[in-house]
């Protein structure tokens, strides 16, 4: 099993071996830490991450989410669970079973903006020089209608239509709905704020002007397999 970042350079490998998995997959802040609090608190399945200190060490955070850290460079599932269920950012090109979580790319740009503390200019993250590449790159990377084994999620959904995401992730993982509640977004995001923003900071105006233009030019093709379009 290798898992390489998108310039085809091999990523830090933390299993030990290859126990059936499943890749918990996303352009970043595209609903990923959702869809692992989801995971935990409604299937009571725990998830691990490519990435040490995923979650910055927020203890706390990492409980909610049913966050596994790695462990002298190594990952250790619960006996008793059967998949292993593991978050990446990376372009696949494997063949494991993969959940794919997409958001709209402006949205997600915004965010990822945001997250690095606005650093990184917004016109580099839409032009996809950074780690993670471009938007559209990286949902064809995952494409479900060719890649065999893989779900693919709207964002929105994850937020807006719980029930119908459930039955989705029972009917793949074949695993059985052990609970329909989840913390409040408020109260995660206390914890945190960084991974997880509240609802008032989620709401960020979307791109706009020739930003806007910028990343509607270069993404078309993603925007509209993705139905944001």
């Amino acid at each position: 099993m290798v898992d390489s970042h998108k310039d085809g350079t091999a990523a830090p490998q933390p299993f030990e071996s290859a126990p059936p998995f499943v890749w918990l997959a996303s352009f970043p802040r595209s609903g990923n830490t959702l869809l692992r609090t989801i995971l935990w608190n409604c299937f009571a399945l725990r998830s691990a991450s490519v990435y040490p200190n995923d979650l910055g060490q927020n203890h706390s955070l990492e409980e909610t989410v049913g966050h596994i850290e790695h462990d002298a460079g190594k990952i250790s599932f619960p006996p008793n669970q059967k998949t292993c269920l593991v978050k990446t950012h990376e372009h696949k090109q494997d063949a494991q079973p993969a959940i794919y979580v997409v958001r709209d790319g402006r949205t997600a740009i915004v965010s990822l903006w945001e997250f690095y503390d606005r650093r990184i200019p917004l016109k580099t993250l839409i032009e996809g020089a950074h780690q993670f590449g471009k938007w559209q790159d990286h949902l064809q990377a995952w494409d479900y209608s060719r890649r065999p084994r893989t779900l693919f999620l709207r964002y929105e959904d994850l937020l807006l239509n719980l029930e119908q995401t459930l039955k989705l992730l029972s009917d793949f993982l074949q695993h059985q709905i052990l609970s329909h509640d989840l913390p409040a977004r408020e109260s995660i995001a206390n914890k945190d704020g960084r991974w997880v923003r509240s609802g008032v900071e989620q709401a960020d105006t979307r791109l706009s002007g020739d930003l806007l233009e910028l990343f509607n030019n270069l993404h078309a093709e993603g925007l509209k397999r993705a139905g944001y379009q």
